[in-house]
């Protein structure tokens, strides 16, 4: 692997990592509104975002990706889990790959990361 090729995935990854953890710029609001409203579409009956105790069946996602590991699974929250799991669904939860695009999933997660 070269140098350059090195340094770039080394900062994809420092960028991947870092953005659970920063504020959203002013344009990025617009892409929070619309993964707020799919969230609100596909995924309130059964997961809360803004409160960590739920008594809805799934787990809350309430500051998941600041979390050591994931409400049901003993792993560090990632996306591309969250990711796997929203297009092929689980034991109880369904799959939306034939309803959400990938684009609205990644607009999906980016807004459960700054809750």
């Amino acid at each position: 692997m070269s140098v350059n090729l090195r340094w770039i995935v080394v900062i994809g990854l420092a960028t991947a990592l870092s953005a659970a953890d920063r504020r959203p710029l002013p344009w990025e609001k617009n892409r929070l509104q619309i993964g707020q409203a799919l969230y609100r579409e596909n995924c309130v009956v059964c997961h809360d975002v803004d409160k960590a105790q739920s008594k809805k069946p799934g787990p809350s996602f309430y500051q998941l990706f600041k979390r050591d590991k994931m409400p049901i699974a003993s792993m560090k929250p990632s996306r591309e889990y969250i990711k796997v799991r929203v297009k092929f669904g689980g034991a109880l939860m369904p799959a939306f790959r034939q309803w959400l695009s990938e684009a609205e999933i990644e607009t999906l997660i980016d807004y459960m990361a700054s809750k």
